[in-house]
């Protein structure tokens, strides 16, 4: 028979544990936010692909392609974070889950005001939250069906 003290740890490891892909998230997203991936940066290998898929599209229509990219990533990325939290340690905290995510949109773009070559945008923390919101739609639909 455990003792509480033993039962309560385990509690709190698996409470832990359920943090874990969101923290790995969190850490993949901040890296996103670095240098390494300015609009310059990720033009060096998405523009190329784009040209070898499209050898026909103009400049024009690579570039706009290119943004469209980066910014369907930022919706991409904090749906994920939704999921990841939703089905994790905010299971049964659905809006708790959407402010986290809203909260940490604005913490990244802000991180972003000290990164060189990276601005904080607004529309992006909109475009991040739109991303969060989109999956909580998602969630509270296949959450009916189930």
């Amino acid at each position: 028979m455990q003792s509480d003290s033993a039962r309560q740890a385990e509690t709190s490891e698996a409470r832990l544990m359920l943090w874990l892909p969101v923290v790995f998230w969190i850490v993949i997203l901040f890296i996103f936010s670095t240098s390494l991936f300015t609009a310059a940066a990720t033009s060096r290998i998405i523009e190329p692909i784009l040209r070898w898929i499209l050898p026909g599209a103009s400049a024009a229509t690579i570039g706009l392609m290119h943004m469209m990219i980066r910014k369907a990533a930022h919706f991409t990325n904090y749906g994920i974070l939704f999921w990841l939290l939703v089905r994790g340690p905010m299971y049964g905290r659905p809006y708790t889950a959407l402010a986290l995510c809203v909260c940490y949109a604005f913490l990244d773009e802000g991180h972003q005001i000290f990164v060189p070559g990276r601005t904080a945008s607004l529309y992006d923390v909109a475009l991040d939250s739109s991303g969060a919101l989109f999956s909580r739609f998602l969630h509270a639909a296949t959450s009916e069906i189930a």
